[in-house]
């Protein structure tokens, strides 16, 4: 079942136990008779994690080595939001998947220098990504999801904050 599936009833079975998967109607408002307080959205069922494989980390490694020419130390997180700041600055629509990998990337490995986060790969019915988990078991962070959002939505001076919070959540 897919995601738009869900968003729209159509499971195997409601909450009622009827069969779903054939069904064309829409969800039933919020307050109707058997309506589900959070409109009929199911929450995300599991959310798996996975060491790194031996190519998923030469992928980081080879991310990371685009560091140097934007200027980054990932142990200081001021070089990796200045590299966000010129690279947004240098953008015109043009592909910027691999800039956002390689600041999702320095992202992620601040986590890991600063708070104990650990590289993993985050399994969730959205897909398969690289991410970073915090130390104590946590929801994974796609720090590269993180980056690729805010990147489209063009907004600046979000990833100090953002960062440091979760590496305080990562602390404690």
């Amino acid at each position: 079942m897919g995601f738009l599936d869900r968003m729209r009833g159509r499971g195997d079975e409601d909450a009622r136990g009827r069969n779903t998967a054939d069904d064309d109607s829409p969800l039933v408002p919020h307050g109707a008779p058997d309506a589900s307080p959070d409109g009929g959205v199911e929450p995300v069922e599991e959310i798996g994690v996975r060491p790194l494989s031996v190519d998923e980390q030469a992928r980081l490694d080879g991310v990371r080595e685009a560091y140097a020419d934007h200027g980054i130390d990932p142990g200081d997180l001021a070089t990796v939001a200045a590299a966000y700041d010129r690279a947004l600055d240098r953008n015109e629509g043009e592909d910027a998947s691999a800039v956002i990998d390689v600041l999702g990337t320095a992202m992620g490995d601040h986590l890991v220098t600063v708070a104990g986060y650990r590289w993993v790969v985050c399994i969730d019915p959205f897909g398969t990504d690289l991410a970073v988990e915090p130390p104590r078991r946590g929801v994974p962070v796609v720090t590269r999801m993180l980056v690729a959002v805010r990147w489209m939505a063009r907004e600046r001076d979000w990833l100090p904050g953002v960062t440091e919070h979760l590496a305080r959540i990562g602390r404690s």
